[in-house]
């Protein structure tokens, strides 16, 4: 018989990735709530948030990737999203860079297998 897992919001925490430079006071650039992983129920699922104007370089991975915008906007290359727009990168797939619009952007991640990131540099 199968499982159901949950996970309450509440219980998940935020992981920051820190960004700054010896101008200015460090903060967060990207932070993501990790609700489910590959391994442990072979898919990632998590909510990620980009602060305002951060911008991630042109990368791609190896699993299907699938995201769904809760709020703000972004940006790919030329082509802008916003709350309640979709994509999907099939794997392999170079994208970027990735601009978050002036008030952020938080949106639904989810990758169909282990995502393994590569640089497109």
């Amino acid at each position: 018989m199968g499982a159901i897992h949950i996970r309450h919001g509440d219980n998940v925490t935020w992981e920051e990735n820190r960004t700054g430079d010896a101008s200015g006071p460090t903060r967060w650039g990207i932070r993501t709530k990790p609700y489910f992983d590959p391994a442990e129920v072979g898919v990632l699922l998590r909510v990620v948030e980009y602060a305002p104007g951060y911008v991630a370089e042109a990368h791609s991975h190896a699993a299907p990737e699938i995201v769904y915008i809760l709020d703000g906007e972004i940006t790919i290359g030329e082509q802008r999203m916003g709350a309640g727009d979709a994509y999907h990168i099939e794997p392999n797939t170079v994208y970027g860079p990735l601009r978050a619009g002036p008030a952020g952007v938080r949106f639904v991640l989810l990758f169909t297998g282990v995502p393994g990131m590569t640089s497109a540099s």
